[in-house]
């Protein structure tokens, strides 16, 4: 079976071919900056693709809340409107469209962690915050994960500093520690015009306003964690995304961090092996278990 499938973050777009043999095997990979209007980019990507084969189907994996194929909303793109993907891209063939933690959860239910546990989560800490959720052995899909959306701060001293979200939410989790929040610190509290890259490089060279943002983006990180693990007593959490992947011992709590935060006992916490291609894998097993 070989799917076409699509990586749509809020930074970049990858898209490549996956075949299954032993394990998912990509092909024809494709990257570029993210655009607002994707599924043009999708667009013009496909034929580039499509050399040599014709996929079976077409998966779609998109950094926001989905109802069937239609991308509700993603707050990281500043996109607020309903899109229908299957609309959007019809010239292409069967369509499936999963929210990029479901379809990561999927990836790793199949390949990754859910080899050795039923019960995890799947965390993205990147432009945005969410969460895949896999319970005894089968992912809860739906729009169940949008943990970053969660209001941790209602300190009007502290709320004063932030960015409101996408989500029209001043305190939630993402204002405080996704690369899009982290960014807008960075450019108030360090210097203007600085990027979540930039911040770590500042702290690493010593800035102590670059310190004390990742210092407080990790204890809200704590906070985050220990409502997931609250909400529901899982055995592992697989961290994935380009800012949870690149500064994981920066920003990853300790458990005795998350304890705080939590009465249930804090699972094993670890990077999720696939890297950035999590999206891609995850998009064809998300679409291989409809199709």
């Amino acid at each position: 079976m070989l799917i076409e499938v699509y990586d749509v973050g809020g930074s970049k777009l990858r898209g490549a071919f996956a075949m299954l043999t032993s394990r998912v095997l990509l092909l024809e990979r494709m990257e570029e900056p993210t655009r607002p209007d994707f599924y043009n980019q999708i667009l013009e990507m496909s034929p580039k693709l499509r050399k040599t084969s014709v996929p079976s189907c077409v998966s779609v994996s998109v950094p926001g809340p989905v109802d069937g194929k239609t991308l509700i909303k993603v707050p990281q793109l500043n996109l607020s409107n309903p899109i229908n993907l299957e609309e959007k891209l019809s010239s292409l063939g069967p369509i499936h469209v999963e929210n990029d933690v479901n379809a990561a959860a999927y990836a790793e239910l199949n390949e990754g962690i859910g080899k050795e546990y039923n019960n995890f989560y799947v965390l993205t800490l990147s432009t945005g915050i969410g969460a895949g959720i896999v319970l005894n052995g089968n992912v809860i899909g739906g729009n169940s994960g949008e943990f970053g959306h969660c209001v941790l701060e209602t300190d009007p001293q502290k709320l004063v500093f932030v960015e409101k979200c996408g989500c029209k939410n001043k305190g939630c989790w993402c204002s405080f520690s996704s690369g899009n929040g982290l960014s807008y610190l960075a450019g108030l509290f360090v210097e203007k015009g600085l990027d979540c890259e930039d911040l770590f490089y500042k702290a690493k060279r010593g800035n102590e306003s670059a310190k004390k943002i990742i210092k407080e983006a990790r204890e809200y990180n704590a906070h985050g964690i220990g409502n997931m693990v609250s909400a529901l007593d899982v055995e592992a959490i697989s961290i994935m995304g380009s800012l949870g992947l690149n500064q994981f011992d920066l920003i990853i709590p300790s458990k005795q961090e998350i304890s705080k935060y939590t009465l249930n006992n804090v699972p094993k916490i670890t990077k999720t092996k696939f890297g950035e291609d999590i999206g891609l894998i995850g998009a064809f097993y998300s679409a291989k278990s409809f199709f």
